[in-house]
């Protein structure tokens, strides 16, 4: 059994004229991904893999969600699943070390969304707001997966959390 966190960036500022990559949070994205960081802290959520973007936002919310992880994690930050697809997605998750057992992967909508959608079949997912965060399992190891192979077992947004 494989466990897969899927979070959404927290919200970031439009307000700097930096270019997409480039935005940081703003100040109610940083307090998302604190509420977040007490979550994961407060229901043992204890990924042994993290996968991030290397866009800003993403960068700043797992800076600030590693307060509520386990210290000895390995993190692959990787510019592959930034403005890409679900079947993108599903490809670079198929190279997560075999050895980890829970991932947690920070990234962008609408890929984070679909692929829920894709991984679940699941005709509608969730809307996926920033900070949103979903949990999958799956019988299958991360060179098998695909379409339909998962089951949504949670799914949390930070309005979840106030």
């Amino acid at each position: 059994m494989i466990t897969l966190h899927l979070l959404r960036h927290a919200k970031s500022d439009w307000d700097g004229g930096e270019p997409d990559h480039d935005r940081p949070l703003a100040p109610r994205g940083e307090r998302a991904a604190a509420a977040m960081a007490t979550y994961c802290r407060q229901q043992g959520i204890a990924p042994d893999y993290i996968l991030c973007s290397t866009a800003r936002r993403t960068l700043d919310t797992l800076a600030i969600l590693r307060d509520g992880l386990p210290d000895r994690v390995s993190v692959e930050t990787t510019r592959d699943i930034y403005e890409i697809g679900a079947a993108q997605i599903v490809a670079r998750l198929k190279m997560i070390p075999v050895q980890a057992r829970v991932a947690l992967v920070v990234g962008h909508n609408p890929g984070m969304e679909d692929t829920v959608r894709l991984l679940t079949g699941a005709g509608v997912a969730p809307k996926f707001p920033t900070c949103g965060l979903a949990t999958l399992e799956s019988a299958s190891g991360w060179a098998a997966l695909g379409p339909r192979c998962a089951e949504l077992r949670r799914f949390v947004t930070p309005k979840d959390l106030v």
